[in-house]
């Protein structure tokens, strides 16, 4: 009997606990280890997917607003440029012509501008899912 307790004094948790079953645990603990482990790399992973996306955003809307303001800048300047032009107008066919000409150009201003913020949006959307996807 002394010679069994010695055997076990170093190893009380695995006193009387077969062999095959401490391998079992062992192996099952590597698999639990693993497991987290490969969590862990996806969650980082999906992390820098999503910072990808976030900063893809952040710069698209600020190309947006850079955009947005520059066009109401330009809409500014062409309506006291019509303005001043009314102004000095001759005759009331002037005016008209002037109108005609100034709603022509904004038209075409708007389009433009309409145009611009829509590549923008395209551009921001696809640059948030090159960031989204997996890295080959």
């Amino acid at each position: 009997m002394a010679g069994k307790q010695g055997a076990t004094t170093g190893n009380p948790i695995g006193v009387g606990v077969p062999e095959n079953v401490k391998q079992a645990a062992e192996t099952t603990l590597a698999q639990a280890k693993q497991a987290v482990d490969q969590y862990l790399r996806q969650a980082a992973g999906l992390r820098e997917k999503v910072e990808s996306s976030v900063q893809a955003a952040q710069a698209g809307a600020r190309d947006m607003k850079q955009n947005v303001l520059a066009g109401a800048e330009a809409n500014i300047d062409a309506t006291f440029d019509f303005a001043q032009q009314l102004v000095r107008a001759k005759d009331p066919q002037e005016i008209v012509a002037l109108q005609q000409q100034f709603l022509q150009q904004q038209l075409g201003r708007i389009n433009a501008q309409m145009q611009e913020i829509g590549d923008a949006a395209k551009s921001t959307a696809a640059d948030m899912g090159a960031g989204a996807r997996p890295k080959s």
